[in-house]
């Protein structure tokens, strides 16, 4: 029985660091969501002066996924706290 405590125990210290950066994510994320209107010109401008982001541009709609960046920062932070979990 001991072995299980301590077992369980190693294991929930061991997955602290993907709860919390996790945890974090989704907040940060959440906050970005809200405002969007702060963060996303600035984003655009830095993008827009890469040739790359340009051309690839031209052929896919939406390609900086620059509205997308907070889903996707909560999506991994989510992803993070299920992994955490287990």
């Amino acid at each position: 029985m001991k072995k299980k405590t301590t077992q369980s125990t190693s294991r929930g210290i061991g997955q602290l660091p993907y709860l919390l950066s996790g945890a974090a994510m989704v907040i940060v994320g959440l906050i970005a969501s809200s405002s969007g209107s702060v963060w996303s010109p600035p984003v655009y401008a830095f993008l827009a002066d890469i040739e790359t982001v340009q051309t690839v541009g031209t052929y896919v709609p939406y390609f900086p996924f620059v509205p997308f960046f907070p889903v996707f920062l909560i999506m991994f932070g989510a992803a993070l706290i299920v992994k955490s979990r287990q």
